[in-house]
C-alpha cells in the first residue's frame, strides 16, 4: 500500500510541476504578446504621423498613388468645416469655443 500511496503522491507532485511550468510558460507568452502589441501600436503612431506630415507636406503635389487619400482627407476637411459653421449657427459658438 505504501508503494500505490507513493506513486500517487510522485504522480500529484509531477503534474503540479508540469502545472506550474506550463504557468510560467503561459505567463511569458503572454508577456511576448504585450511586448509585440505595444510595438504595434508605435508603429501605427509613426504611419500616422508620417501620414500627417506628407499631408501637411505634399497635398498639393501628391504622387499619383496618393491623390485619391488627400483627395479623400481635403473632403472630410470641407465637411468638417460646414459642420463647425453649422454648429456656430446653432449654438453662438465658433468651432474653436
Amino acid at each position: 500500500m505504501g508503494s500505490f500511496m507513493d506513486d500517487f503522491g510522485e504522480n500529484v507532485s509531477g503534474a503540479a510541476k508540469d502545472v506550474g511550468e506550463k504557468a510560467k510558460e503561459l505567463g511569458e507568452c503572454a508577456k511576448l504578446y504585450a511586448y509585440i502589441k505595444a510595438e504595434e501600436v508605435k508603429i501605427q503612431e509613426q504611419y500616422y504621423r508620417l501620414g500627417k506630415k506628407y499631408y501637411s507636406l505634399f497635398q498639393s503635389q501628391a504622387a499619383d498613388e496618393l491623390n485619391a487619400y488627400v483627395n479623400s482627407i481635403n473632403a472630410s476637411n470641407e465637411k468638417i468645416a460646414v459642420y463647425k459653421e453649422e454648429l456656430a449657427k446653432n449654438t453662438g459658438k465658433t468651432g474653436n469655443d
